[in-house]
């Protein structure tokens, strides 16, 4: 059919054929990115690093722990903020509110304030982070209408913004640091998002023409008193958290850190009961959540190693890798950059791949447990020059190491979100969603108890266990593979 267009009847903008509204979540999605990855690239060395040099001077266990906190705590404050959005605010709210008040966390960080101030920062760039960044993806999905054949690839685009943002970061926050002090490094984020929340709420009217404003699920009036309530409490007993760990300083940690895995785990285990207890659904249905459940501890296994390049991996090239290449000094926290690097570049390799063997392609579950098998690899190798006793340990390990858990990531991640998807039951899409958060909070949960026990001097032998636990979940995954397809009724 030809389509004409009448006089005066203006054709929409668009920005490389996509909504021009992109353009403007793709710069907020771009600097939240480089908000948490530039601060988790300086944050443990902040952390452990003496007074004297800008740091804190707390224990490196101590660093790590808080460390895997966070990560764990941004997860699954992820759930609240898409609750938040669906009954409370929207998403267009949401995201403004987050981002206000990630600027805030790194404001507060930028100064001398001390561990008090220094975790007042860090919540509230868990919460900003919470609300901005689950709503970004549900609004890209609005630009769209259903059927557009653009949203793919619009997607697509974001998915590069979150790259960018991650590569960037470390290079320019860890450079300012390194130079003007881990101040000025966390301030280097709150300009940037500064900037995007500009461009975002002063383009807002141009490019999303009222997207995002509208609250899917408005509370009813008799829920409004019991949710406010519920709030209320919940708003006291983390204020009362926040003051007892930071008055028992070290002992606080260590219950907090040893309570977190058991919390997500027991909203993991509720939400399935919940599920399959649900009169709703139909077996077909049931079965299919039951053959999630290994892909989900499969997913928390992953999430507990690959996080690991924060926090121990990070004070091993700190203290035991040569950074020094021709002559030019590297900094520690421009490796953090590794990762998303290798996404950007290998992301169109795999895509292609999976293009070309179309169905012919490894089946959901074999790439999740290959996936795994091959991220087991990397702190194998990064586990050598430890166990053959090297006297350098040049950078190359590393990067191979993290190249590695990049692989087993594009492998597992995307796959792991598709088939969260594709198993769940219609009445219960973003629940099951919120259950791939719960994997990687409860996978840095984890870690909060076991970096705990890690020696910088001998760090192969805690390598080589979470590579073996690694190895071994994903061998089992590959063993059942048939007998999931088979629970997957027709969805794996």
């Amino acid at each position: 059919m030809k389509v004409t267009v009448t006089a005066g009847e203006a054709k929409p903008r668009t920005f490389l054929g996509q909504p021009l509204g992109l353009v403007n979540l793709f710069s907020t999605e771009l600097c939240e990115r480089f908000s948490f990855y530039g601060m988790k690239a300086i944050l443990v060395y902040f952390l452990y690093d003496s007074v004297a040099a800008g740091g804190l001077g707390l224990s490196q266990t101590d660093a790590m722990v808080i460390m895997s906190l966070f990560g764990s705590l941004v997860y699954l404050t992820s759930i609240v903020g898409g609750w938040l959005a669906d009954r409370v605010l929207g998403p267009y709210r949401s995201i403004l509110i987050g981002g206000i008040t990630i600027a805030l966390g790194h404001v507060v960080l930028g100064l001398p304030l001390g561990l008090g101030g220094t975790l007042v920062a860090l919540g509230f760039i868990i919460i900003g982070t919470g609300l901005l960044k689950p709503n970004v993806s549900v609004m890209v999905g609005q630009l769209y209408a259903a059927g557009d054949p653009r949203r793919e690839a619009g997607f697509q685009l974001l998915y590069l913004s979150i790259n960018v943002g991650a590569f960037v970061s470390p290079l320019v926050v860890g450079w300012v640091s390194d130079r003007s002090g881990y101040h000025a490094g966390f301030l280097i984020p709150a300009l940037l998002m500064g900037v995007a929340l500009a461009i975002y709420v002063g383009l807002s009217r141009q490019t999303l023409h009222g997207i995002g404003r509208t609250v899917a699920q408005p509370l009813e009036k008799a829920e409004r008193f019991r949710w406010a309530v519920i709030g209320c409490v919940g708003l006291v007993a983390v204020v009362s958290l926040f003051v007892g760990v930071t008055r028992q300083g070290e002992s606080g940690l260590k219950v907090l850190s040893d309570s977190m895995p058991a919390v997500c785990a027991a909203i993991a285990v509720a939400l399935f009961v919940y599920f399959l207890r649900d009169v709703r659904l139909e077996s077909d249905e049931r079965s299919r959540i039951a053959a999630y459940a290994p892909l989900f501890v499969a997913g928390t296994c992953f999430f507990a190693l690959s996080e690991q390049q924060g926090s121990t991996m990070a004070l091993i090239i700190d203290q035991s890798v040569t950074t020094t290449i021709w002559g030019f000094d590297i900094p520690a926290s421009w490796f953090q950059s590794v990762n998303p690097l290798a996404i950007i570049v290998l992301s169109p390799v795999f895509a292609a791949l999976w293009t070309r063997l179309g169905h012919r392609q490894p089946s959901p579950v074999t790439k999740i447990g290959v996936g795994l098998i091959i991220a087991c690899l990397g702190f194998v190798v990064l586990s050598v020059p430890f166990i053959l006793d090297f006297q350098t340990i040049g950078p190359g390990w590393v990067v191979a190491s993290m190249v590695l858990i990049t692989v087993g990531e594009l492998m597992l991640a995307p796959t792991g979100l598709a088939v969260t998807n594709q198993l769940s039951p219609v009445v219960h899409l973003s629940k099951m969603m919120a259950l791939w958060f719960i994997a990687d909070a409860l996978g840095q949960g984890i870690n909060a108890i076991t970096v705990r026990v890690f020696d910088p001097a001998n760090p192969e032998r805690f390598f080589l266990i979470y590579g073996a636990v690694a190895l071994a979940v994903g061998l089992i995954l590959l063993a059942v593979r048939r007998r999931l397809v088979t629970l997957g009724r027709g969805a794996l």
